[in-house]
């Protein structure tokens, strides 16, 4: 599935002329090189992920710690599931819908979609609706109430 979604991007990347970073897990590093050889319109990484959300307007993943490391920065996140059994959370399924913290989608024409819509609203990502609304706050609070008494 990783190298499927290489393919993938490296093939976005010359058709729409867009740039990645593909952040690489400490125990895969070994393999940066041969990745850069094989796909060299990505960029490759192993740095640390909050150094890689800085540069990031957009966080594209179907690792659980990755999405929530880009949300907890503040950097909307696509969860990106061609296969359709990463569904970690609550999340916009209609790319058309702008501006959501995270969505769940399946397919390039709806990653593309998404991905130009924060290039143009960056600074307008509404993290309330799916993710740290009134209900989750109280509920952590609650949890944590009950612990503690």
């Amino acid at each position: 599935e990783f190298l499927k979604n290489l393919d993938l991007f490296s093939k976005i990347t010359e058709k729409y002329n867009l740039k990645f970073i593909v952040n690489i897990r400490n125990s895969q590093k070994h393999c940066k090189n041969l990745l850069s050889q094989l796909y060299p319109k990505l960029k490759f990484t192993t740095s640390k992920i909050e150094k890689v959300l800085e540069k990031s307007f957009v966080t594209i993943s179907f690792s659980s710690t990755a999405i929530e490391d880009s949300l907890c920065s503040k950097v909307p996140v696509i969860l990106f599931d061609q296969w359709r059994r990463y569904q970690h959370c609550e999340a916009e399924l209609d790319s058309k819908t702008k501006n959501c913290g995270i969505y769940y989608l399946t397919n390039e024409k709806d990653l593309i979609e998404c991905i130009n819509s924060f290039k143009q609203s960056s600074n307008d990502i509404d993290f309330n609706r799916l993710i740290f609304n009134h209900d989750f706050r109280n509920n952590i609070r609650e949890n944590v109430f009950k612990l503690v008494n």
